[in-house]
């Protein structure tokens, strides 16, 4: 694990400690691990993730020193920061927040459910139900497989 993981992970653990709810539930703490934990791994082969890493390090530094200062315009641009870093594992590594499939497969069965409601069993109630179930199979069963190959934030 690289140093950098180790003292970002420090500063939050001190950070969550801290009872300051009006600030600190705006940061989203749990993103924010995930993200420096897969810019860690993904550091050796990719030189952006390295810089960014660095850069979360420095930013949770600064947030920790100004915690009671912070005010609404330093929150936009820590979670601007941390989307824009979230952006670029998606984008550059291909990789895919968690519950995604299950989101889009859920809305299609859904949809779908309403067509074979109506045309098959005449009765919509009990179309949208079921194909919401099987929408609900499917993208799990999707998110589960990428997430045992660690393709997902």
């Amino acid at each position: 694990m690289n140093e950098h993981l180790d003292q970002i992970k420090t500063t939050i653990k001190e950070l969550r400690k801290i009872d300051n709810k009006k600030n600190t539930g705006k940061i989203d703490f749990n993103k924010c691990e995930r993200v420096a934990e897969k810019l860690d791994s993904l550091s050796e082969n990719c030189q952006e993730c390295e810089q960014q890493l660095l850069e979360i390090k420095n930013h949770f530094i600064k947030i920790k020193a100004d915690l009671d200062n912070l005010d609404k315009n330093a929150l936009k641009q820590h979670q601007h920061f941390i989307q824009q870093t979230y952006n670029h594992l998606q984008k550059k590594h291909k990789l895919l927040p968690e519950g995604y499939y299950m989101s889009i497969y859920m809305s299609i069965g859904m949809s779908m459910g309403v067509v074979f409601g109506l045309t098959i069993f005449d009765n919509i109630a009990l179309g949208i139900p079921i194909g919401m179930c099987l929408g609900l199979a499917i993208g799990a069963g999707l998110d589960a497989d990428i997430k045992k190959k660690g393709k997902t934030i």
